[in-house]
């Protein structure tokens, strides 16, 4: 009871003297508008999930389909809040507003002032609403395409990439400003509201690339195939989970950013044929080929290939907690534990397929996914190295992140 009271205190305290802070203003503007941008990309890539099968089931017979409205709708919500942001932070600035200044803004095109996340995602944003009419004309020149490699797609993909960096850049400067303030933070399961952000956002980047792999076709060598499925699942573990680890540096940290991945991973795949088929139904629509849309086991169950990649994350931090300040040093052979996350990320595919397929051969799999994981160890071994070379350069990626992090006050 008295330990209990003893707490409620704490917490009055906390949120006291949060509220005394001199930039308490900038900082709630700063977070909250961090937050509402994550959950558009919630949305935004929940969207973009469904369009791919869209365009795989029922095809593309105008721009306006449901998939379209909630992914634009998403990424124009996106660029009105970093547009918002700006203006704010640019007249106060010019106010001389606590906490609006040099060390906590950049310059934009010479006359607006503000953080530098915000503005990376509304340039993001702007590359994304501006590659979405030209693919539009793209497809009425040469039809229907459900693949990433035609020059709008890989444009709007680079749009979601500066979008990202600038929601990293934005959740990781309000982590520096209340380390740096000397005020307590509230913390829910011993995270801060920028951490737990960025973990959401880590989570929802490696769900982001699993339904990607259909368009990570084989490259054909004969008699062999150099599978590059592997190349995006290690690009995003090793990225990933070595910056989050580098970033927070808690135990457990990468296991908690893969719970995150198999959630977001069920959701999205429930989602999927439950609103393509609700659709499709309201629009009087049909599918093409006679394939009604299924639940895709095999992309629910991937994220256990990122769960053995956190698990040699844990497995070093651990060993560098008991023989040193794990707290205060790098990963040590970092380009190592991402190399060797290549492994799992070129077997454990090709292994759930298989496994579904014998198992349970009653289950329904897509054939795309399954046209892709076809297993073969010959083909596997020769894509190993590749991936393993991908994996360790990731890696150092990753330790940038980590630093960005820790500096990073704009």
């Amino acid at each position: 009871m008295a330990h209990s009271i003893a707490q409620r205190k704490v917490k009055k305290t906390s949120r006291g003297l949060a509220s005394l802070r001199p930039d308490f203003a900038e900082r709630r503007i700063r977070q909250v508008s961090a937050w509402i941008v994550l959950f558009l990309a919630m949305e935004g890539e929940l969207g973009l999930a469904w369009d791919r099968s869209w365009h795989d089931r029922l095809g593309r017979d105008q721009f306006w389909i449901p998939p379209h409205i909630m992914m634009y709708t998403a990424v124009a919500g996106i660029g009105l809040t970093a547009l918002v942001v700006v203006l704010v932070n640019t007249l106060r600035y010019y106010q001389m507003q606590v906490g609006v200044d040099d060390s906590s803004t950049v310059g934009v095109l010479r006359f607006f002032h503000a953080p530098f996340g915000f503005a990376l995602m509304g340039f993001g944003a702007l590359t994304d609403l501006i590659a979405a009419p030209l693919d539009n004309y793209w497809h009425l020149l040469y039809g229907i395409d459900a693949t990433l490699w035609t020059p709008f797609h890989l444009m709007g993909a680079i749009g979601a990439v500066i979008l990202g960096l600038g929601s990293v850049y934005a959740f990781a400067s309000e982590a520096a400003h209340e380390r740096q303030s000397g005020y307590p933070s509230r913390r829910f399961a011993g995270l801060t509201g920028p951490e737990w952000g960025f973990v959401i956002f880590i989570g929802g980047f490696m769900e982001f690339v699993l339904p990607a792999l259909t368009a990570f076709i084989p490259i054909l060598l004969d008699p062999v195939k150099i599978l590059t499925y592997p190349l995006i699942l290690v690009l995003a573990s090793s990225v990933c989970l070595v910056s989050v680890y580098l970033c927070i540096r808690k135990p457990g940290i990468t296991l908690l950013a893969v719970a995150v991945v198999c959630l977001l991973s069920v959701v999205t795949e429930t989602y999927i044929p439950f609103a393509l088929r609700f659709m499709a139904a309201r629009l009087e629509l049909t599918f093409r080929v006679g394939r009604p849309p299924i639940f895709n086991i095999i992309l629910a169950l991937l994220p256990l290939a990122y769960l053995f990649c956190a698990l040699m994350v844990e497995a070093v931090a651990y060993w560098q907690r008991r023989t040193g300040n794990a707290e205060q040093e790098p990963l040590r052979r970092v380009w190592l534990v991402g190399a060797l996350m290549a492994i799992p990320a070129v077997m454990m595919p090709p292994a759930i397929a298989y496994a579904i397929n014998v198992l349970a051969p009653s289950i329904p799999l897509s054939f795309d996914v399954v046209l892709v994981l076809e297993p073969s160890w010959l083909n596997m071994l020769i894509s190993l190295p590749l991936a393993m070379l991908v994996g360790a350069t990731m890696a150092f990626v990753g330790t940038v992140f980590g630093d960005i992090w820790h500096w990073n006050k704009q």
